[in-house]
C-alpha cells in the first residue's frame, strides 16, 4: 500500500484525488469514520482511497460533493481521472494483481490464456509476433504462473475455453498434445475447473473478446486484453458488465465433465 508521501499529485490525476480528498476531510476536521459512515462504508475504504491503494468511485464523489459544497469538484475530477487513458488507477499490472487474487475467472476466445500454458506453447505463440527475447518472455510468463499456482494458498481459478482453442494448431502436435495434457491435469486440482463451449453455441457474448475478472482483496476488477486497449478495469458498473458477460458464457458452457471429453478427444487430433 502507498502511503500519502509516495503520491505524485503532479503526474497523476488518481493521487491528485488522493491528497485533495484527505486535504480537504482534515481542513472540516472531520474523522476517517465520519467520512466512511458519509459515503457508507467504513473508515478502512477512507484509508485505501487517502493511500492510493483504490481510487475514489463516482458515487462516492458525488456525495462528499453535495455534502461538503464543493460545487462537482471530486466528480469532476473522477470523471477526468477515468477519461484519462496516460493516467491510470495505479493498481499495477495484471501479473501483480493476479498474484494477490483469491479468485481468478477467465475466458479465452482463441489461445489457450497465459497463466495455463506449457513452456512449448507459449515460446511457439511468441514466436509468430514481435517479440525479440523469447527466453526472456517464456520466464516471464513462467514466473507469472508460478506467482498464482506456487502458493501455499492459490486462488479459486475458472476457466472458461472456445472450441477453438482446442482445435487452433499452435506449434506442433506434440506441443498441442502437451498442451491438453496440462489443462487436464490443471483440470484435476480442486482449487481449478476448466470447461470448454462447444462449436455448437454459436456466435455469443463471448466473441467480444477474451477477458479476466479477478477477486483482490475482497474486491473484483477486470482486465480487457484487445489490441491498443488492454487494461485494468475497476469501476464497479463497468466490472459489473464484465461479470454479466462471463456469467452468460458460463451459462452455454459444457459441464465439467463434457468438457474433460472435449479436451481428450481432442488430445487424440493430435497424433
Amino acid at each position: 500500500m502507498k502511503d500519502q508521501d509516495a503520491l505524485d499529485p503532479d503526474r497523476s490525476m488518481w493521487d491528485f484525488i488522493a491528497v485533495e480528498l484527505r486535504r480537504q476531510r482534515r481542513a472540516r476536521g472531520i474523522s476517517g469514520a465520519a467520512l466512511g459512515r458519509l459515503i457508507g462504508r467504513d473508515r478502512s475504504i477512507v484509508s485505501r482511497i487517502e493511500s492510493g491503494h483504490i481510487p475514489m468511485q463516482l458515487d462516492h464523489a458525488e456525495i462528499i460533493d453535495r455534502e461538503w459544497g464543493l460545487d462537482r469538484l471530486f466528480t469532476r475530477l473522477v470523471k477526468f481521472a477515468k477519461e484519462r487513458k496516460g493516467d491510470e488507477w495505479r493498481l499495477g499490472d495484471l501479473a501483480e494483481q493476479e498474484a494477490r487474487a483469491s479468485r481468478v475467472r477467465m475466458w479465452e476466445v482463441g489461445l489457450v490464456p497465459g497463466l495455463l500454458q506449457t513452456p512449448a506453447y507459449a515460446r511457439a505463440g511468441f514466436s509468430v509476433g514481435l517479440v525479440r527475447d523469447l527466453d526472456a518472455a517464456v520466464n516471464t510468463r513462467l514466473a507469472r504462473q508460478a506467482a498464482v499456482f506456487d502458493r501455499d494458498r492459490p486462488p479459486e481459478v475458472s476457466v472458461i475455453l472456445n472450441w477453438v482453442v482446442l482445435e487452433q494448431p499452435v506449434g506442433s502436435s506434440e506441443i498441442m498434445r502437451e498442451q491438453l495434457a496440462h489443462l487436464l491435469k490443471l483440470g484435476d486440482l480442486p482449487h481449478v475447473n476448466v470447461r470448454v463451449v462447444e462449436r455448437s453455441a454459436g456466435v455469443h457474448a463471448g466473441y467480444d473478446g477474451p477477458l479476466h475478472l479477478l477477486t483482490v482483496d475482497s474486491r473484483d476488477i477486470a482486465y480487457a486484453d484487445a489490441p491498443h486497449g488492454a487494461g485494468l478495469v475497476t469501476d464497479p458498473a463497468e466490472v459489473q458488465d464484465f461479470e454479466v458477460r462471463y456469467d452468460r458464457i458460463g451459462h452455454i458452457a459444457a459441464p465439467l465433465g463434457p468438457s474433460r471429453a472435449m479436451l481428450q478427444r481432442a488430445m487424440e487430433m493430435y497424433q
